[in-house]
């Protein structure tokens, strides 16, 4: 018997999608597989998409830019810059890090890019990446003790948004073009931050209040509010299976909270993971649109081609990509195999 997947819309409702081709899936696109430290194609056509064969060299952490065109490649402490991610062996060094590389943000147009190493403290832009790319000096992260819970670069690629929940400064910064933060107001406990697709406000996670805060900049004056209680209080509701199960309130008061944050291509929608619990909201009312649970367990937003972002989780060797369609809030997933794969979503 095939394997039944479920595919969840933001609208609540839930289809099983056997053999349906009822979403455009991002075929043709690069993608980078943690599991097999590789970038791996994404092939075929909507409804029968797959991994295609691991590629060389292997690569500690990959990030595609969100055109496609172009990635930052890590190995060690050296960051390159992979010109076609078809082929990855073809790179060159564009900085060598101060520690080892965590996380990779890009800029809307894919000219710029952020690098974080958690060891080191440091954050750093790098620019120029759709020709000659430039490290910047890392950002003086002194005023805040170096560390973050959370950060986000800008559409444009000028500002980075800093998140810091230590107690005795709780605050949420902004960083013009590498200049020291500047806090633009107090979130208690703030966590994961993202831009909105025009870069006119900020949402930022709150761990003590239980929200998502929308503040508008520069001001940081909130604009509007995202119940997120679900990420605090969460409780299957499903038997046991693969795929997507509604999540409700419940008796977990361990769960794990916000990790990621990120705004639809349109900018209408706001997604926000944790733990195995996927949320969508409106932007405009602040309405909660949809909270469910995966059968994974997300720690981050990538972006891909065509208004999708890929959900980074810790992936076995041959376990599929889980990836969520910003523009119809859909999630699917792409399985590693070959075209005689059975790849029913």
């Amino acid at each position: 018997m095939k394997p039944s997947y479920i595919l969840l819309t933001i609208a609540g409702s839930a289809l099983s999608l056997s053999g349906q081709k009822t979403f455009s899936g991002p075929a043709g696109a690069y993608v980078f597989d943690g599991s097999g430290h590789s970038v791996r194609a994404v092939l075929g056509v909507p409804g029968a998409a797959y991994l295609g064969s691991p590629t060389q060299p292997a690569w500690d952490l990959v990030s595609v830019a969100p055109n496609g065109k172009w990635a930052l490649g890590v190995n060690g402490l050296s960051v390159n810059r992979i010109s076609d991610p078809s082929q990855p062996a073809s790179f060159s060094l564009v900085v060598q890090a101060p520690g080892p590389i965590a996380r990779i943000a890009w800029s809307g147009d894919s000219t710029t890019a952020a690098i974080w190493s958690p060891q080191a403290g440091q954050l750093q832009r790098i620019t120029g990446l759709d020709s000659t790319p430039s490290a910047h000096a890392p950002i003086d992260l002194s005023g805040i003790g170096g560390l973050l819970s959370g950060w986000s670069l800008s559409p444009d690629g000028h500002d980075l948004a800093l998140a810091n929940s230590a107690s005795q400064v709780s605050s949420v910064y902004i960083s013009d073009q590498d200049a020291v933060p500047v806090a633009i107001g107090s979130v208690a406990k703030p966590g994961a931050v993202a831009f909105s697709a025009d870069g006119a406000s900020l949402f930022v996670f709150s761990s003590a209040a239980r929200q998502i805060l929308r503040l508008s900049l520069p001001s940081g004056a909130i604009a509007g509010r995202f119940d997120a209680s679900a990420f605090v209080f969460v409780e299957e509701a499903a038997p046991e299976g693969p795929g997507i199960r509604e999540s409700r309130r419940g008796r977990r008061p361990d769960a794990p909270v916000v990790q990621d944050l990120a705004a639809s291509a349109d900018g209408a929608r706001l997604y926000a993971i944790g733990a195995e619990t996927l949320c969508g909201y409106e932007v405009s009312t602040g309405q909660t649109l949809s909270c469910n649970q995966l059968g994974i367990s997300p720690t981050s937003f990538q972006p891909v081609p065509g208004g999708i972002l890929l959900m980074d989780y810790p992936r076995a060797e041959g376990a599929p990509l889980w990836l969520l369609d910003t523009r119809a809030g859909q999630v699917y997933f792409v399985p590693a195999g070959s075209a005689s794969t059975d790849a029913s979503f």
